[in-house]
């Protein structure tokens, strides 16, 4: 009988494990997440009825993901789910529990096929079906990586409830020239809302779900089509800029530059610098210049950002910014890469002129390793509806601190991070009420008290 070459031995030779990435670099885990929510309204303010938002889940998420399948197709996915602890039926939109009726719930949030290709200098992912958005990259060294978010109009707006946004989406990601260049480009149909189980059109899912059940304030969008770059000349500076078109609602641009000065491995100055502009497009779903969906409108903004590092320990920052008087900025898909996202106020409104100040205490300095304090406070005033200098919004002052703690690496809690947040908003001026059609006198606050915990449990 003829020999075999060495080409057809191998070839008869069964396949081991480590020939078989599709199964041998398949992962399954869970993400365990538990949270609280506590927000209330007190004091002198008609325009402004008391209101308590109060909720208690735990859950998470179970995930899959396959090994690649020739180099090339994998796939995914996740089940959520949350269970109530605390349910009180009169204290619903927490983001943790399902409104209006605070029920638990469980979907499948994430389920994609992913086409992967990559050599040495580039990489390109091609996306299709349901999936999670997080087009974020961000500056090597730094410690507040994530002052800009979602750092898109478009992410998984995470604002640690039970569960972040998905999509039924087309999207591509890649990186060029070393990975001095990404990019991220997409077609969106649908999104999942936070604390929803359905996934519904780009209107609906952000301006109906059940707060608005009549017909009136039904809408329909086509969906998301997008593109962003991010780009690092150098190591230490990075530009960014995208472009947002969502069906009957609005068009989104954005511009950023981020700076970093270092004067050695630890110590460094930071400055950004961000443009954004807005404006509506097709049937206008979202309320414009007159408060009601059909109207036009178009707006801009514009902030600055410094952080430093003077001592391994003590992180100072402080952002500022103005919003043009034509319309409030929006921001329905994700938390936003705004500047000035505070805990309780996001977005500046029309003509707002906005300053915060902080600073995150390293307790690592001292052996307390991965424990870290943030505190802020910031001011809004010269606030108004869509830019009728006759329809004021009272001014908004906050006050927040976060204490945050990641257990050791090396220990049995491995991944697992637990926050405590406190927040305080005090409102006093004089406020617009649509309802009434009246300016009322405003003397209130809002008080936001959270809690949550997470830890990732790989399988294998």
């Amino acid at each position: 009988m003829e020999a075999l070459t060495s080409e057809e031995l191998a070839l008869a030779e069964p396949l081991t494990p480590a020939d078989r990435p599709f199964w041998d670099d398949a992962s399954l885990g869970y993400f365990f997440r538990t949270a609280s929510f506590k927000r209330s309204t007190h004091g002198d303010a008609p325009a402004l009825p008391e209101f308590n938002q109060r909720g208690v889940g735990t859950g998470g998420w179970l995930y899959g993901t396959t090994g690649k399948f020739a180099n090339l197709l994998s796939f995914g996915g996740s089940y959520y789910f949350t269970v109530p602890l605390d349910a009180p039926e009169d204290h619903p939109y927490n983001f943790i529990l399902r409104d209006p009726n605070q029920d638990g719930y469980s979907v499948i949030a994430e389920a994609y096929a992913k086409l992967s290709y990559e050599d040495e200098r580039q990489e390109h992912v091609l996306m299709v079906g349901r999936q999670s958005i997080s087009n974020q990259w961000f500056m090597d060294g730094v410690y507040r990586f994530f002052n800009k978010l979602d750092q898109s109009m478009i992410g998984r707006r995470d604002i640690r409830g039970m569960h972040p946004i998905t999509y039924e989406a087309i999207t591509l990601t890649g990186r060029f020239f070393d990975d001095r260049l990404r990019y991220y480009a997409g077609y969106v149909t649908d999104m999942k809302q936070v604390n929803d189980i359905e996934f519904r059109n780009l209107y609906q899912g952000v301006y109906q779900l059940a707060v608005w059940p009549d017909s009136a304030k039904q809408g329909d969008s086509d969906g998301m089509s997008y593109f962003q770059i991010n780009w690092k000349p150098q190591p230490n500076t990075m530009v960014s800029a995208s472009y947002h078109l969502v069906d009957n609602l609005l068009n989104m641009g954005y511009l950023d530059v981020d700076h970093v000065v270092r004067f050695d491995d630890s110590r460094y100055f930071r400055v950004g610098a961000q443009w954004m502009y807005q404006e509506s497009n097709g049937d206008s779903l979202v309320a414009g210049v007159n408060g009601q969906p059909g109207d036009s409108f178009s707006t801009n903004y514009g902030g600055l950002y410094l952080e430093g590092r003077p001592f391994p320990w003590w992180i100072p920052y402080g952002m500022a910014g103005i919003a043009s008087d034509r319309a409030q900025i929006r921001s329905p898909y994700s938390i936003g890469p705004s500047y000035l996202v505070q805990r309780i106020g996001e977005n500046s409104a029309a003509g707002e002129h906005t300053w915060i100040l902080g600073t995150v205490i390293d307790f690592s300095h001292w052996g307390l390793k991965d424990l870290s304090l943030d505190v802020t406070y910031g001011e809004r005033s010269d606030r108004n509806v869509d830019g009728n200098p006759n329809l004021p919004l009272a001014d908004w002052n906050e006050a927040a601190g976060d204490l945050i703690y990641i257990f050791p690496q090396d220990g049995p809690f491995k991944n697992l991070r637990a926050r405590a947040r406190y927040a305080r908003v005090w409102q006093s001026g004089d406020q617009w009420v649509a309802s009434t059609q009246s300016l009322q006198s405003v003397n209130a606050m809002i008080e936001d008290i959270r809690f949550d915990i997470q830890l990732n449990i790989p399988f294998f």
